[in-house]
């Protein structure tokens, strides 16, 4: 059955709606998305989901591109320009450097921590050599 002119590549048998055809077209739009919040809305910042909304792209869709190799740089690079956003807000405006700090450690923002954590499991070794032996921890 043939589609209604103007219809954009709707979903079919369950499958997200995906209208930007390579990654060169959706980084074009990302950087529309980017030009608007900076220039129009007075620097606004280029939050994820607003940039979801203006792309015109639901959650599945959004998530299909992400998990699609050939899309993968373009979306290193919107993460980059949200996380540069946030880091010259950060180092421009210290009044506001938590609300920057908080935008940063998200994940989708550049993801940074406060302070190093160590995920590594210690271990800990008792020598008990000279203590009185295993009646000592009884």
């Amino acid at each position: 059955m043939p589609r209604p002119k103007g219809s954009r590549n709707k979903p079919k048998d369950g499958m997200p709606d995906r209208p930007y055809r390579s990654p060169e077209e959706l980084k074009s739009k990302m950087e529309e998305y980017f030009i608007k919040c900076e220039q129009v809305e007075e620097n606004a910042f280029p939050d994820e989901a607003g940039m979801r909304i203006f792309l015109g792209l639901g959650h599945r869709s959004y998530q299909s591109y992400m998990e699609d190799p050939a899309y993968e740089l373009v979306f290193d690079w919107a993460q980059d320009m949200r996380e540069s956003w946030a880091a010259r807000g950060l180092a421009s405006n210290p009044r506001n450097a938590q609300a920057f700090l908080n935008i940063l450690k998200q994940e989708g923002n550049g993801g940074w921590v406060d302070r190093k954590t160590d995920k590594e499991d210690k271990v800990i070794e008792i020598r008990a050599a000279g203590v009185g032996g295993v009646e000592a921890f009884k």
